[in-house]
């Protein structure tokens, strides 16, 4: 009687774990559209958010920046117009930003390395290897600078812009790249004034984690980002 009773049980439970299941199957389609969907969207997105850093060279990322024009510097075309807001928007709140850099070709990157280590060794007091040790803290080695990329620039120093770049840059698909704190994960001293775009999706995530891009990527894209903590 008891197993009658429960196979009858079993037979009125059925029809509902059915519906559940096909509910739960629909959700999860659509979730993995949208996924899918957000993906297609920000493929651009995850193509500007690659690695250059001590461990990644520039060789190394497969990303070839085109250039363009922009305020008397070059830059790669897909981060002109988002530059061109971020600096509209900068100058409507009462700040006049002026770029110092943008683009640089490996022989650029290679004069601007040898002059740091001159004005280094000018002193006297530090031996080559102790010079070079600290110029590459400050100034990225040729082929490991994502000035040649063509996706980051550089603002003149301005205390009071830093500090509204830092809460807005963002907006515009900007990450400070390299945050007081970071010199261990990033292979660089820290630069207040050195911004790189990423893309809106990225940054705004990159923003509130309160991350550097070799977190952020060692989080989410861990295959391909190739980062490498000494």
């Amino acid at each position: 009687m008891q197993s009658e009773q429960l196979a009858a049980k079993r037979k009125k439970v059925k029809p509902w774990v059915k519906i559940v299941f096909a509910v739960l199957a629909v959700l999860l389609l659509i979730v993995l559209a949208l996924r899918l969907s957000t993906w297609r969207q920000s493929g651009q997105d995850s193509r500007l958010t690659v690695l250059v850093n001590p461990w990644n060279g520039v060789d190394n990322c497969g990303f070839t920046p085109h250039l363009s024009e922009f305020e008397g510097l070059q830059v790669d075309k897909n981060i002109k117009k988002p530059l061109e807001e971020l600096l509209s928007a900068a100058r409507q709140a009462g700040f006049t930003p002026r770029l110092t850099a943008g683009y640089r070709s490996s022989a650029e990157q290679q004069e601007l390395y040898d002059e740091t280590m001159r004005g280094l060794l000018a002193g006297g007091s530090l031996s080559e290897n102790e010079a070079a040790e600290i110029a590459k803290m400050r100034v990225a080695l040729p082929g490991t600078s994502e000035h040649e990329l063509g996706l980051a620039v550089d603002f003149a120093e301005d205390a009071a812009l830093q500090s509204w770049l830092r809460d807005n840059a963002w907006h515009y698909g900007f990450i400070l790249r390299y945050p007081a704190g970071s010199e261990t994960l990033t292979g660089r001293d820290s630069d207040p004034c050195h911004y790189r775009y990423v893309g809106e999706a990225a940054a705004e995530q990159i923003h509130a984690m309160n991350a550097t891009l070799e977190e952020y990527l060692s989080l989410f894209y861990a295959d391909s980002a190739q980062v490498i903590f000494e």
